[in-house]
């Protein structure tokens, strides 16, 4: 049986952007967690970021990137084990028009060409 390629499911490109990150949730005990992570890269809808610990599915995250701002509130989409760390995938809650300044910032710079402030 011939193997079908499967559609991409990003509507955007993702673009390398790393940098580090904070990520706060709330678990599902009810118990609020904060860890630094890197941001591996990012698009119009989300991130994927790298940490030493692993994050429910679904979970509600909140990204604060230090030399950025604020990126936005996010949600987990996926959260794999490589080696040591942990890859975790995000889609962000609000649209780009709506996102917060450092996201816009974070995506401006991530576009090819653009200057670095």
């Amino acid at each position: 049986m011939p193997v079908q390629n499967a559609k991409p499911v990003r509507k955007d490109e993702r673009r390398p952007f790393e940098c580090p990150v904070q990520v706060s949730w709330q678990t599902r005990f009810g118990e609020v967690k904060t860890l630094r992570a890197k941001c591996l890269d990012l698009s119009r809808q989300g991130a994927r970021i790298l940490c030493d610990q692993p994050i429910d599915l679904r979970a509600n995250v909140y990204l604060q990137a230090s030399a950025q701002g604020l990126m936005g509130n996010a949600t987990v989409r996926y959260c794999r084990h490589i080696g040591m760390k942990y890859a975790i995938g995000l889609l962000f809650s609000a649209a780009t028009s709506q996102a917060d300044e450092g996201r816009k910032r974070c995506l401006s710079e991530s576009q090819p060409g653009a200057e670095r402030q």
